[in-house]
């Protein structure tokens, strides 16, 4: 799904900064945010059953170092998993343009008010987000191939 978002997002902003709008950048925009709050309520499940479970140890051969850069990777890809869609669900809050698919309205995040200024900051934030997750995503896939085709029991401990 966030790989979806991704081209989806890039495609949005830029036609909406070169002021093109109409039904192709209405529906790039409402598939965004139906897409990006799942994610969000898929990592709050996702998040619920990891607490529940312990990983698989990671293989001896694996140096310590490694080890705990797999970790921080990890912990910064589910942290930026959930503020990422936080951030454009406040945004849309405080622009406001909740309207998603099939007219389907996202609720109101709680506590935002209705401020232009305030969804501007919110989506400039939320934008940028989006690119280090993209980034942390592309070296998590790199590594996922180069374990794989190591063979040193990393990609398997993934699956």
């Amino acid at each position: 799904m966030v790989l979806t978002l991704i081209p989806i997002g890039i495609v949005m902003a830029e036609r909406a900064e070169a002021n093109i709008w109409g039904e192709l950048t209405d529906t790039l925009y409402a598939w965004h945010k139906a897409i990006g709050f799942s994610v969000l309520l898929l990592m709050v499940v996702r998040i619920g059953i990891k607490l529940r479970m312990t990983a698989p140890a990671y293989p001896d051969t694996l140096p310590r170092a490694l080890q705990i850069a797999a970790k921080a990777l990890h912990h910064s890809i589910y942290v930026l998993l959930v503020l990422v869609p936080l951030l454009g669900w406040a945004g849309v809050t405080a622009f406001p343009a909740l309207i998603t698919l099939g007219g389907y309205d996202l609720p109101a995040m709680p506590f935002i008010p209705q401020d232009s200024d305030l969804a501007a900051q919110l989506f400039g934030i939320h934008g940028t987000l989006a690119i280090v997750l993209t980034v942390l995503l592309i070296g998590h896939i790199g590594a996922a191939f180069q374990h794989m085709f190591k063979k040193d029991g990393i990609f398997r401990r993934m699956g």
